[in-house]
């Protein structure tokens, strides 16, 4: 008994997998999550922003920090509900490690109360961010 390969030669077709297609579609599938993925910018937040005949894209900053407020006046930090005492604390870790450069953008539900956006606003403040937006969806239509 011999542990050698025979070397008899073989008549029927030679079977290979292409994996050059395989290839191709995975690329241009990673490439649509890529680009989808930074649209996804406040995932776990429903929040229905306030519409504005002014509402405008602000410029690009260095750095984009969002708190939201949803219809039941819940303070939402990176998708989290959280009490004002944890926002203030983040908002201090946040001048900290990055500076005050930031911008705060205050993603309000049009439900929520003006109060609440206020007091994230003052809480941003008094952590020593100056630059505070409140964002709103384009008014569309209506004249």
């Amino acid at each position: 008994m011999s542990l050698s390969r025979s070397h008899k030669p073989t008549s029927g077709p030679k079977v290979e997998i292409n994996v050059v297609p395989l290839v191709d579609v995975s690329l241009v599938l990673l490439i649509i999550f890529m680009v989808t993925a930074t649209f996804m910018k406040s995932a776990g937040m429903h929040i229905q922003l306030p519409t504005s005949s002014t509402s405008q894209a602000a410029a690009q900053e260095k750095r984009e920090i969002v708190i939201g407020i949803d219809g039941h006046d819940a303070l939402l930090w990176q998708g989290s509900v959280v009490s004002a005492d944890q926002l203030a604390q983040e908002l201090r870790k946040e001048a900290e490690n990055h500076g005050t450069g930031s911008r705060i953008v205050v993603q309000g539900d049009e439900r929520a109360s003006h109060g609440r956006v206020v007091r994230a606003m003052t809480l941003a403040q008094e952590a020593g961010f100056s630059k505070l937006v409140i964002a709103a969806r384009k008014d569309i239509g209506h004249d």
